[in-house]
């Protein structure tokens, strides 16, 4: 089905197919979780033993901000004030607010898609970006893996048939309340086990013959894996995908147990699909962290590095693989290793730093993309002119300057001219746009932080979606870190005094003209 969308509500396809690529840039991926997610996590982490009224608070503030903005929540939750307004540390489970709030977070999850369904049938003007974002974060809160809603969707798009978009979330809410399937993993291990495999002994454990029949039955075209042994997981999930990085999470707690021991078991870093009949990691592969600062300077082949860099790196590095909760722990402890000093008093500082930090390159990011776009698009004087240059800054001031000038401009792709629709404002009240970026930012990296200590201090090694919360901060933790280390580098300056000077230079930016780039762009400069 070919998805069809009104002139003053196109993009939405094309900017959730974009939300949801793999290759996508950090700043055009998806940067927040979905409404009712948030509303969610206020209900199972009020109830816990030692929750702060600090962290309760916070999430009573983001999810009626979240509410009140959504188009998907019919009344922009007014009927949930007053229940919300009850939640306190020491509620339980039976208590009337806490109730109350679940039975008005079923039904607005029951009737989210359908909603925003309406909003498009209405055929006003609609928010390409935040339609876009909120959409596809309550699918893939719901369940489904962003791989495969991005090939749900493209499939859909390419269809013969033709439907609204609004015809396509009525579908979509249909798809999101069928019940989960059941997936089957054989995943081979490369030791042989030190225990007989047999259904008494071990159950789902099947012996290397047994291994080699399964393969055959039942992923015969899939890559052969040498092994000395399997055993079989059964998972249940909305789709394949979801299935497999589910089965990754019950493999990591397995290793977890199998490290022990005289002779460890190691699982292979492939493991066998019944249902597709192909092979899947073993670990977790989809979580991008790129910092490409020592690379872009020349400084790879350097033997030593500040320690702070190197502290960092080494704290971050388990994101890109590790199980979910180690990665949360990871990326929330190289940001505080960054970003929290001798003088500060609480932890969850480091949020907004970081948080002030990518906000500031965001500008920088998507001009740099725009202006190389532009040339990919046009061949005129711009372009050529564009291409000529040898450095990326220069290259992005000399597009925002013709941004400004009020001159039209083409884009082939349809992703480059929503991209450019969305920089527009951004440039014409720089200081608004990097402080809303900012703020937006910063309730994720809090979010992570309370799911950090949740996980630390509470061992929820397995809180609702840590997996989504990690696919989606990791590439901002790339990019923040790619920052810090760009400016360590080249001008020697730390973490806490980068963001401190950028806080302060922020109350002082200026737009750029036809004649003059202004100073957004440079507001991590020295």
């Amino acid at each position: 089905m070919t998805i069809s969308e009104r002139p003053n509500q196109s993009g939405v396809t094309a900017r959730i197919l974009e939300l949801t690529s793999t290759p996508a840039a950090w700043h055009r991926r998806l940067w927040r979780g979905g409404t009712i997610q948030i509303a969610r996590e206020l209900l199972e982490e009020s109830v816990l033993a030692g929750i702060p009224v600090a962290a309760v608070d916070d999430m009573k503030r983001y999810l009626g901000h979240a509410l009140s903005s959504d188009p998907g929540i019919a009344d922009r939750g007014r009927a949930t004030k007053a229940a919300i307004g009850a939640i306190k540390p020491g509620i339980t489970t039976e208590s009337y607010a806490w109730v109350n709030l679940r039975e008005h977070v079923d039904r607005m999850e029951a009737a989210y898609l359908q909603t925003w369904a309406a909003e498009f049938d209405r055929g006003n003007s609609i928010d390409t970006e935040g339609a876009a974002r909120r959409i596809a974060a309550h699918i893939l809160d719901s369940g489904y893996h962003k791989n495969s809603l991005y090939s749900w969707l493209r499939a859909a798009r390419n269809d013969t048939q033709t439907v609204t978009f609004a015809e396509f979330l009525t579908e979509a809410g249909e798809r999101l309340h069928r019940p989960e399937r059941a997936y089957t993993f054989c995943v081979p291990v490369t030791t042989a086990p030190r225990f007989p495999i047999t259904p008494e002994a071990a159950p789902g454990w099947i012996t290397a013959t047994n291994t080699v029949t399964w393969k055959r039955v039942h992923a015969p075209e899939a890559p052969p894996i040498r092994h000395q042994g399997a055993f079989l997981l059964s998972i249940t999930a909305k789709d394949i995908n979801s299935a497999a990085e589910r089965a990754r999470s019950r493999i990591a707690d397995l290793e977890n147990k199998f490290h022990f021991g005289h002779r460890p078991l190691r699982v292979a870093a492939q493991m066998w699909s019944k249902e597709k009949g192909d092979t899947f990691p073993t670990q977790s592969t989809n979580r991008t962290l790129d910092v490409h600062a020592f690379e872009n300077l020349g400084r790879l082949q350097d033997l030593t590095v500040p320690a702070y860099i190197d502290s960092a790196l080494a704290l971050v590095q388990p994101v890109r693989t590790g199980a979910a909760h180690i990665a949360v722990m990871s990326g929330w402890s190289a940001i505080e290793s960054l970003l929290v000093g001798v003088a500060d008093d609480a932890d969850v500082i480091a949020a907004q730093r970081f948080s002030l930090i990518i906000a500031a390159s965001v500008a920088r990011a998507e001009m740099t993309a725009l202006a190389w776009a532009y040339c990919r698009s046009n061949d005129d004087a711009l372009a050529d002119e564009l291409r000529g240059m040898t450095q990326n800054i220069e290259r992005a001031k000399r597009f925002q300057m013709h941004l400004c000038s009020g001159t039209p401009t083409a884009m082939r792709a349809e992703t480059d001219s929503l991209a450019l629709e969305r920089i527009r404002p951004l440039l014409r009240e720089p200081q608004r746009g990097v402080t809303r970026i900012a703020e937006i930012l910063t309730r994720e990296f809090v979010r992570l932080y309370r799911k950090r200590n949740l996980i630390v201090h509470g061992g929820r090694t397995h809180s609702n979606n840590l997996h989504a919360i990690t696919e989606t901060v990791s590439p901002l933790i790339g990019a923040g870190i790619d920052r810090i280390v760009h400016v360590g580098l080249k001008y020697e300056i730390p973490p806490i005094q980068l963001a401190a000077t950028a806080e302060a230079k922020l109350h002082y930016l200026t737009p750029a003209t036809a004649d003059h780039p202004g100073n957004l762009l440079d507001l991590l400069e020295p």
